[in-house]
């Protein structure tokens, strides 16, 4: 986490970030480029989508040149942490992490000198070894606030007083119950983190394509 944090302060060091806004699953993102024509940003930007993309013809849902306007639309592996691992610390079948996958559109509106992000997560889930699919409880929020963290823990209290858990001790129920909160806040960091190392890292390469380079 450490070096995370030191990573984006890094990436903040770049300039060029004028205000970020979260609301529920959406995160914006306003970068500047001085002096910048919006038709040359327009297309650097493709350029660095086509680079960031394996396959960006399929990514890229829509792009109006006339309108300066791009979506893009993937999928993001997201870490959640396992609450049922913090229930039981010494089993060894169960991982600190599971990797969410997220469905997110991105949207990307340019004009000159600037251009504005917004990536919209949708609801995450996984798949085991069988191939059940499992949904989060919680849905894909970045601004959860006490109402949320209190429903949570309803829920979690309910699931813990099924028929399925009357083997399990009063003391792990607690621990499932009282680590929700902690789970939600470390899942709505990540959401956020995810979505500004990718707004960065982005900005970055756009910056470096209009750097004068000899060859």
């Amino acid at each position: 986490m450490k070096r995370l944090q030191i990573f984006l302060f890094s990436l903040f060091l770049s300039g060029g970030l004028i205000a970020q806004k979260i609301d529920g699953n959406s995160i914006e993102q306003v970068y500047e480029v001085p002096n910048v024509s919006a038709e040359a940003l327009f297309s650097e930007i493709h350029y660095v989508l086509s680079l960031i993309y394996q396959d960006v013809d399929k990514a890229l849902q829509y792009k109006d040149i006339k309108s300066r306007r791009m979506v893009v639309k993937a999928l993001a592996l997201v870490p959640v942490l396992d609450a049922y691992k913090l229930m039981n610390p010494n089993s060894t079948e169960l991982s600190d992490y599971i990797d969410y996958s997220h469905n997110y559109t991105l949207i990307i509106k340019v004009k000159e000198g600037k251009y504005w992000l917004k990536m919209s997560y949708q609801d995450g889930k996984y798949s085991d070894s069988q191939l059940t699919e499992y949904r989060l409880p919680f849905p894909a929020k970045m601004d959860f606030d006490e109402t949320d963290l209190e429903e949570t823990i309803k829920k979690a209290q309910i699931e813990m007083s099924q028929d399925y858990y009357s083997m399990t001790s009063r003391k792990k129920k607690q621990i499932y119950i009282q680590s929700q909160p902690r789970v939600l806040k470390r899942y709505q960091q990540t959401l956020i983190d995810y979505a500004t190392i990718f707004f960065q890292s982005l900005h970055k390469k756009v910056l470096e394509g209009f750097e004068e380079t000899d060859w």
